[in-house]
Formats: structure tokens, sequence, C-alpha cells
């Protein structure tokens, strides 16, 4: 995997900003995260859980956890040299402690592999604590949408 460094070189110049500032994806403007450091295949975001995004039980609903991790994923992928979007085709999720309103939690993701057709990722969950909330795996099949940044 080549690095992008045109867009490396653009999230090292936005850390500590919010992830949704120049980036077109709806749900990343209501997920809220901030970029926290970007590498080649590798992305580091903090969020903080709200009460909207909790469930019945008052932690992180599984589903919010999920579209953290999805998102992370997908964005990764620009850290390195693609022609084509990605989408997701298929994506596991373990869920391993829960977080409650109000807690600052991390999501770090890796690009392991990509193919001219199939990109495999991972992403972790964790509280301020470290402790490992959720992990994923990913694969994302390229489109036909050429890259344009």
């Amino acid at each position: 995997m080549k690095p992008n460094e045109k867009i490396i070189a653009y999230l090292n110049a936005n850390l500590n900003k919010k992830i949704a500032d120049g980036n077109p994806n709806p749900i990343t403007t209501w997920l809220d995260g901030t970029l926290i450091k970007a590498s080649a295949g590798s992305i580091t975001a903090e969020f903080t859980v709200r009460e909207d995004q909790c469930n019945h039980a008052q932690v992180m609903h599984g589903g919010i956890i999920t579209t953290i991790l999805d998102e992370i994923m997908g964005m990764t992928l620009i850290t390195v040299e693609i022609d084509h979007l990605y989408v997701t085709i298929n994506l596991h999720v373990d869920f391993l402690f829960g977080a409650k309103a109000g807690e600052k939690v991390t999501a770090i993701s890796e690009v392991f592999r990509v193919g001219k057709k199939i990109a495999n990722v991972e992403a972790k969950l964790y509280n301020a604590e470290g402790k490992l909330l959720a992990k994923s795996t990913s694969n994302l099949a390229a489109t036909s949408i050429p890259v344009q940044f």
C-alpha cells in the first residue's frame, strides 16, 4: 500500500478538529467525532457519547458503535492511494463493554490489505482508560466512482 501523502498532510493539518469539516458524509456530521491522528493506513478519532446515542440500558447503542467503526474504517482507505471509492460489503463487530453518556471513546483503524477490488480493514473502540469496548473487521469493495480529492 502506498501512502496518499496529499490526504495524510491534509488530515494532519486538521488534527483536533471535527472530522465533519470538509467531509461530505452526513453521518460523519451527526457522529461529531474529532480527528486525533492520521497516518498511512490508520486513523484515530475521538467521540463523546451522547444521550441520544444510548439505548434503554443507558449505554451506547450497538448500532452507534457499529456506525462509528464502519465510518472510521471507510475513511481510513483515503490514507492510502486508491483510484475508486470503496463501500462496505461485510462487517463483523464484537461488543465487549459499554460506554455511558458523557464518556469519551476513541476509535482506531488499520488497513491490512488493499487489492484491486477488495480492501480489508479493522477498527477498535476504546474508553478513556484504554479498555477495549468493541472491535470490528470489514471488507470493502471498490466502486466505479473515482476518488476526487
